[in-house]
């Protein structure tokens, strides 16, 4: 970059300008001064000729100006050459001895810094004043020897500084004010070692910062001064006070500050909650120079700790990187004199504390102030994460530890959790006691467990993978799971050299959990983060083991489950290494084949699935793959049949409107850009599959079309008789139109288009087919529906009714569950044994129980038979026929 701009060149334009005094205004000499000052800060090697020379030049100018008695003070001029003179020493400081030049920009220093008597605005432009600040506070320990003796001049100046309103002014006082204390604070522990007499410099910041605490009248600015200079102190109190002294100083401080936060209002610890952090890393600097610190000491330490990470979420962002510092020197201070119990606390209680709060998806935004497990996860990134500025306070060393720590505190934590679930008809009799008893669908995301905690009992019933319905005992528990394995996700990650040691028993925890819980998804979340973690090629066999057999249970089960919990367990089935994929081949064609069919309506799901298989293939050959390979294709026929380039509509430029409807806000502009989304992944689908066929032998290929026997179904009517017919009276004639033909393809389309508008448009069509052919039936004779019958349409129709009724779109699914319970009520009114209608209504339900691989059908299908049994009974009449109920008991048994 010095080449590029010709440093050398322009650093002697700007020189030849400063020569030309009378010609330039004082703005652009001030920028001119400003611009050299920051070449020698960016470029040290090619301003190293000059700098020497600046440096006399601006500080003779800058003594000028302040002689000068007869001239106005240009501050102007002043404050640009103040800081390019403040870029010099930043670059190349000052020789120390070359005393005349220290002395020189001290008594400048001494000049400018001093702050206008008037607040109002005598001098209004305090740019040069704030400028001398920042050289003072980058640069004092330059002038420590001058300062020994100037201590109270200095400390004074500073405070007013402090105490201003201007908000500047503060900031820039506050900075100098700190840089200050700290030079001073080494500079006494540096002097000569003497117990009976205390230096004056010292007596002197003791003295004021005791009157300070003493005073009940102090300002809270003034009393973090005194707490935090007792910290600055702390290695020269140490050194000059006898140790008893010492103690007696350390626990004052320490009893203030606790009082301070722990025993005050809330509105006040709100209002010293900036502070806390600095004041924190105050009391453990005092307590780490304590010879043998007492258990008292170190309470007192670790409950202002667990009050700062219980207040983390409130503190701003640019403060949360003091607060971590202030976390970690503590827990530096502790290991210093081998004490065990604060570091436990504090990550058992940090731990707590992050999972105590509203659950919510990874992805999911929340409002403003509202505190999730997201919120402490600055605090986690800074305790554990490497960073070159943590060795100041130990982070290197404490790393592990407290990673040490978190797993093990992992393990406490989920024992304590009561996981355990009751049935629907005994949480209804049973009263639990307690606030924790509260209710919660075992099933749910991460995103919807917590929300569920305010749904009526009747809404949160779930069903397990038995058919069971059941309720979580203690809700407020899997709150804790859920955000607990959050935590994890972020955590475990940050450290991959100590998570190997405790890498088998976290898996082999994880296989008891889910073998006891297995209704329970966050395990398998659990599961998904420590699979991404670990190198299988390098693991120990019998680790892969555990892990291996592991993700073959989860394999066989996640069919059978539902929803969210079934969702957790793809992601971890869709995660798994090749190296274990290709011991589980043969079970994982059944879990791909469902993956994708849901994929077709959902395309990142089919996505995901696709980066999968492609990530096994690259890995394993298609000759180890070939069970997949001839369940998965077959499927994806699907995706290539449908043109997602032009199946969206063209979307204009708009402005962002909102369509208040009801309850319900529409976001035109959101709905637009999913929109995209759909089309844009749907692109993407096609294209890996292209690049999967591409990788196939032709063999494979073949695959992607329809057998002879599809091809045969298809063509194929299903019944020879045409039954819907429609009359159009038209002004001339009446048309008639046989709707038979069109019910296949709509039932085609609805099943399989992976569109969601497609599907929409052809399910709200096929509705209305159902409907209308439920009302031809009504109107048929008993003869005529003997002669005409339409079970051939109905065999074919019902299966594929039930499956939309659960099907993942939630459009879909409400059209389609109210229209099959009206379907039963209406064909359990038959007053004849057997009827062809009732008979394939009950076929439908019974074969779909006994046959179907898919739980959610299942589940809903047993269902469906409970309502026709009910209705059946219902509808019976005062002749009480139990001919429905005959012929449900002939196909059971």
């Amino acid at each position: 970059m010095a080449a590029k701009y010709d440093v050398a060149m322009l650093a002697n334009q700007f020189r030849k300008q400063l020569a030309l005094t009378s010609k330039n205004s004082s703005t652009v000499l001030s920028q001119v001064r400003q611009v050299l000052g920051t070449m020698c800060k960016q470029f040290p090697v090619e301003m190293e000729i000059h700098h020497q020379d600046l440096l006399v030049s601006f500080v003779r100018e800058i003594q000028a100006a302040l002689k000068s008695a007869s001239e106005k003070l240009d501050l102007t001029l002043l404050t640009g050459t103040i800081r390019g003179m403040s870029g010099i020493m930043m670059a190349y400081g000052i020789d120390q001895d070359d005393a005349e030049m220290l002395e020189s920009v001290y008594e400048i220093l001494r000049r400018v810094c001093r702050k206008p008597e008037v607040e109002d605005g005598s001098v209004t432009r305090r740019g040069a004043m704030r400028s001398a600040l920042e050289v003072f506070a980058d640069h004092n320990a330059l002038f420590t020897k001058f300062l020994l003796t100037d201590f109270k001049y200095w400390f004074n100046l500073l405070k007013t500084w402090v105490r201003s309103n201007n908000k500047d002014d503060h900031k820039i006082g506050w900075k100098a004010l700190n840089s200050f204390l700290d030079n001073m604070g080494a500079a006494i522990e540096e002097l000569k070692d003497t117990k009976e007499v205390l230096p004056l410099s010292l007596k002197f910041f003791i003295g004021e910062f005791k009157d300070i605490l003493l005073n009940k009248g102090s300002s809270h600015k003034n009393i973090s001064l005194a707490i935090q200079g007792y910290g600055k102190f702390a290695g020269a109190l140490k050194k000059n006070l006898q140790e008893k002294d010492y103690l007696y100083v350390c626990q004052d401080v320490l009893h203030r500050t606790e009082q301070l936060y722990l025993h005050s209002s809330q509105k006040e610890r709100e209002s010293w909650l900036l502070q806390l952090p600095s004041h924190l890393q105050s009391c453990s600097l005092l307590v780490g120079q304590v010879t043998s610190p007492s258990s008292s000491l170190f309470s007192t330490l670790e409950r202002l700790v667990v009050l700062l990470v219980d207040q983390f979420p409130q503190i701003p962002a640019q403060y949360q990187g003091m607060a971590v510092s202030a976390v970690l020197l503590c827990l530096q201070t502790e290991k210093k004199h081998g004490e065990g119990s604060l570091m436990e606390q504090v990550v058992y209680q940090a731990l707590i504390r992050s999972c105590s709060h509203p659950a919510v998806g990874p992805l999911e935004e929340v409002e403003f102030g509202v505190v999730t497990y997201k919120s402490y996860l600055p605090l986690w990134s800074g305790l554990l994460k490497a960073h070159p500025e943590g060795v100041k306070f130990g982070r290197a060393d404490l790393s592990e530890e407290i990673y040490t720590e978190v797993v093990k505190n992992i393990f406490t934590i989920i024992e304590k959790l009561d996981l355990t679930t009751t049935s629907v008809d005994e949480a209804l009799v049973t009263n639990n006691t307690g606030e924790d008893a509260m209710d919660v669908d075992l099933t749910l995301s991460q995103t919807l467990a917590n929300e569920s905690l305010s749904e009526t009992p009747q809404d949160l019933t779930v069903t397990d993978s038995y058919g069971f319905q059941k309720k979580a005992k203690q809700a407020k528990d899997y709150t804790v799971l859920v955000n607990l394995v959050d935590v994890c996700s972020h955590v475990l990650p940050l450290n991959t050299a100590a998570y190997s040691v405790y890498s088998s028993k976290l898996w082999y925890s994880t296989s008891l959990w889910s073998a006891e819980f297995p209704e329970v998804s966050s395990f398998y979340k659990l599961a998904d983060t420590l699979l991404g973690m670990e190198n299988i090629e390098e693991a120990q066999e019998d680790k892969k083991q555990i892990i291996v057999r592991y993700l073959s249970e989860v394999v066989q089960k996640c069919p059978s489950f539902q929803d969210e919990l079934q969702l957790s367990c793809f992601t971890l089935v869709l995660n798994i290494p090749p190296a274990i994929a290709e011991q589980l081949i043969e079970e994982l064609g059944p879990v791909m084949e469902l993956l994708f069919h849901l994929g077709s309506s959902m395309l990142h799901i089919a996505e995901r699935a696709l980066i999968a298989t492609l990530g096994w293939l690259e890995v394993l050959g298609q000759e180890k793959m070939d069970a997949l390979l001839r369940r998965v294709i077959p499927q994806l026929r699907v995706f290539l049949a449908t043109d997602f380039e032009s199946s969206s509509e063209e979307v204009t430029e708009v402005k962002k409107e909102k369509i208040k409807r009801g309850p319900l806000r529409i976001d035109k502009d959101k709905l637009k850009k999913m929109k995209i989304v759909e089309k844009q992944t749907g692109v993407k689908v096609c294209k890996l599959i292209l690049n999967l066929l591409a990788q196939v032998s032709t063999t494979y290929k073949a695959l992607i079309f329809p057998t002879e026997e599809e091809v045969g179904t298809a063509v194929t009517a299903w019944d020879m008789k045409k039954h819907l017919k429609v009359e159009i009276p038209l002004p001339d004639m009446m048309l008639s139109l046989h709707l038979d033909g069109l019910v296949p393809i709509v039932v085609d389309l609805v099943q399989e288009a992976p569109n969601r508008k497609t599907r929409v448009a052809a399910g709200e069509m096929l509705h209305v087919l159902v409907t209308f052919m439920i009302g031809r039936t009504s109107q048929q004779s008993d003869d005529l529906a003997a002669k005409s019958p339409m079970t051939n349409l109905f065999t074919k129709l019902f299966p594929v009714l039930l499956q939309l009724s659960t099907d993942s779109d939630s459009v879909l699914q409400t059209l389609y569950r109210p229209l099959f319970s009206q379907i039963i009520h209406w064909f359990t009114k038959n007053r004849n044994f057997e009827t062809p209608e009732t008979s394939c209504l009950l076929e439908c339900l019974i074969n779909t129980i006994c046959n179907t691989k898919d739980s959610s059908l299942k589940h809903q299908s047993a269902r469906y038979l409970q309502e026709f049994l009910e209705w059946s009974i219902k509808q019976s009449g005062s002749g009480n026929k139990t001919h429905n109920t005959k012929s449900i008991m002939k196909r059971l048994y």
